[in-house]
């Protein structure tokens, strides 16, 4: 009878631990369901269809599986250069005009696709992020699971000395780029971790937790040193062209810097001067098939 009694013991014992165990897992399982992507990628844009498709290509050849892009009052022809993404479930489209777009936009995001996203980037349409190593980011980020966020950094291309916007692709129209890489950085979250953002760069993460640079050292703010870009880097291609430039400050910001930033043509000399110092082609390895793409694109 005492045997029974240890056994019936042990046995409760082990359904209470299994039941335990089963309530904890049960909200792991559940966002492990609603997830629909491993890597997507956010976008505030203003007058930009001329560049979105290369954008959008590229990205989807290193691993991003979706797109919430939100307009701000573009005046050109963007939803035309973004119907064929919409029509094969590539892009959600936001109409945000508010002014200016950010912080709200960014909220508004995470608020609609934290469950349904592993990873989002957020990233303007002059940003290409890309594996230094490796072809697929989504490979990369394996290893920083643990993490509310990863950290990357910029390399800032300037104009290339183009006068006139020159015609074809973005990525090998401008090839000179500052020498040092920027310790501004931008951020791929785990949207379930998020708290609130701080700015364009760096966000806030639930309980204190910290966001990880490449090397998995803490990133507590919107620059990292030292800067490195041994495992992932984004090509900024900030100035492009003098003509480029005199849009870009015409059309305005989609995004406030600072309240004394004026977007004016002097603040855009100034930049691009310390901007093409050095070649890079490190990008141009996938443009044979960013080509391929764009062109089958195209015909249908």
């Amino acid at each position: 009878m005492r045997e029974l009694s240890h056994f019936a013991r042990d046995w409760w014992r082990r359904v209470r631990r299994a039941g335990r165990q089963l309530v904890r897992a049960a909200p792991l399982a559940l966002e492990e369901y609603r997830i629909r992507y491993e890597l997507t990628a956010s976008l505030k844009f203003k007058n930009a269809a001329r560049y979105l498709p290369e954008w959008i290509e590229f990205h989807q050849i290193v691993g991003f599986e979706h797109f919430y892009l939100y307009n701000n009052n573009s005046t050109d022809d963007y939803l035309r250069a973004l119907a064929p993404y919409r029509d094969a479930g590539i892009v959600t489209l936001y109409e945000w005009p508010h002014t200016p777009a950010a912080p709200k936009a960014d909220e508004h995001c995470l608020a609609r696709h934290q469950h349904e996203a592993r990873w989002i980037a957020f990233l303007d349409d002059d940003e290409f992020l890309f594996p230094t190593r490796s072809e697929d980011v989504r490979k990369v980020l394996k290893r920083y699971v643990p993490y509310p966020a990863l950290t990357v950094h910029w390399f800032m291309f300037g104009s290339s000395r183009h006068l006139r916007r020159p015609e074809g692709l973005v990525l090998e129209n401008y090839l000179l780029r500052a020498e040092s890489i920027s310790p501004i950085i931008k951020s791929i979250v785990n949207p379930r971790r998020v708290a609130a953002p701080a700015n364009a760069h760096h966000w806030l993460y639930q309980t204190g937790a910290i966001a990880s640079d490449e090397n998995e050292r803490p990133v507590k703010t919107s620059q990292s040193i030292p800067a490195t870009a041994e495992v992932l880097r984004i090509n900024h291609y900030w100035s492009k062209s003098l003509e480029d430039g005199e849009r870009r400050v015409t059309r305005g910001a989609v995004d406030q810097w600072t309240m004394e930033n004026p977007r004016s043509m002097e603040l855009w000399h100034e930049f691009d001067s310390g901007m093409n110092q050095v070649e890079d082609r490190e990008i141009l390895r996938f443009v044979p098939e960013l080509k391929r793409r764009l062109a089958s694109r195209s015909q249908v």
